[in-house]
């Protein structure tokens, strides 16, 4: 009879066990199968990009993250486009791809330490290497195309070691690229919004500017119409004839003693450059085009006339401080306009 009522007892808990070791069972030959058809949709899609010119390379891919996550590794990533009139090259140690379990429309790329980024124009190739804390990247896809987009670098330290004081340097930045719903057809309504912010960017081509060489930013916009697919300039063209525009909501600036506050909107011209038509809140602009002037960008000339019809339009705050100028800022035919006056000459976008 003990015995009886000891089989009894021990059954439940038999039973239970074995629908655990059953559930777990099914559970990671599910997450196995996902995960090597997961690898192989990387490994379709990196083959995919070489086909498209891309060069995409790496020394080994292997599934990780079990039982919650699907991690691919992947050790020795190369991303590059070798065959532009602006070409470059990137290299990391490694690359994660990682997918929630039970959402396989988003994923996250994640990477960190030594990196090394190579840009080569004209010719002349400029190899930059260097640890970076963290970079990551975030997607939503569906139906095959990219809903939404967000990425994060965090202190980003690369130097060409053949230029001393040639450093890309990136404390910290955010971008969000959102896709917004629109009617087919629909070329007048905002399919995508823009944001971004930066702090203490610092580029190699800054070395040039006469106001420093760290730059700050924030940045909220909307793009009007639909860049559809296909060649760049094709789609470029396309999107300009059917009224696209980028509407800009906001745009703060500040590099040396510039600080700009700006809205309005940006266009492509027939030949396909940048047009704008901007309202615009400044300080600091005596500063800048006495440095413009030193540097030669501003003639003279116009530097005189600009800083007497600015100091006219300029007002001081009833507090004191720096002067705040508005007016409009106007891009056309690769000129930059500050009000009525031409202040400089805009350089030529190459969309190939």
């Amino acid at each position: 009879m003990g015995d009886f009522n000891k089989q009894r007892t021990r059954r439940p808990w038999l039973i239970a066990f074995s629908i655990m070791v059953l559930f777990f069972t099914i559970y990671s030959c599910l997450w196995l199968v996902l995960a090597l058809s997961l690898r192989d949709q990387v490994v379709n899609w990196i083959d995919d990009q070489k086909d498209q010119g891309f060069n995409v390379r790496y020394n080994k891919l292997q599934a990780t993250g079990y039982p919650f996550a699907i991690c691919l590794e992947i050790t020795s990533p190369r991303l590059g486009v070798p065959k532009t009139s602006t070409s470059w090259d990137w290299q990391g140690t490694n690359l994660r791809v990682m997918f929630e379990f039970w959402d396989r429309k988003s994923f996250r790329l994640e990477t960190s330490g030594q990196q090394t980024l190579a840009l080569s124009k004209a010719g002349q190739i400029k190899k930059f290497s260097g640890d970076i804390d963290y970079a990551l990247g975030q997607f939503v896809v569906s139906d095959g195309e990219i809903k939404k987009v967000g990425i994060a670098l965090q202190g980003v330290q690369l130097t060409n070691w053949d230029t001393a004081d040639a450093t890309i340097s990136i404390p910290s930045a955010q971008l969000s690229l959102d896709r917004l719903k629109i009617a087919k057809g629909d070329y007048q309504s905002a399919s995508w919004s823009l944001s971004g912010s930066t702090a203490g960017l610092s580029l190699p081509w800054f070395s040039a500017s006469p106001l420093g060489n760290n730059l700050g930013l924030s940045l909220k916009a909307r793009l009007i119409g639909i860049i559809k697919r296909g060649p760049l300039i094709q789609s470029l063209e396309d999107w300009r004839d059917r009224g696209g525009t980028i509407e800009l909501e906001k745009l703060k600036l500040k590099h040396g003693p510039l600080k700009i506050n700006t809205n309005g909107t940006l266009a492509l011209d027939g030949k396909l450059q940048p047009i704008g038509a901007l309202t615009a809140n400044l300080e600091g602009f005596f500063e800048t085009i006495d440095a413009l002037k030193r540097l030669g960008v501003v003639k003279a000339r116009n530097a005189i006339t600009a800083k007497i019809m600015l100091g006219v339009l300029s007002r001081t705050p009833k507090g004191g401080g720096p002067a705040i100028l508005n007016l409009a800022l106007t891009a056309q035919k690769r000129h930059l306009y500050l009000g009525p006056v031409r202040l400089l000459e805009l350089p030529e976008v190459n969309w190939l």
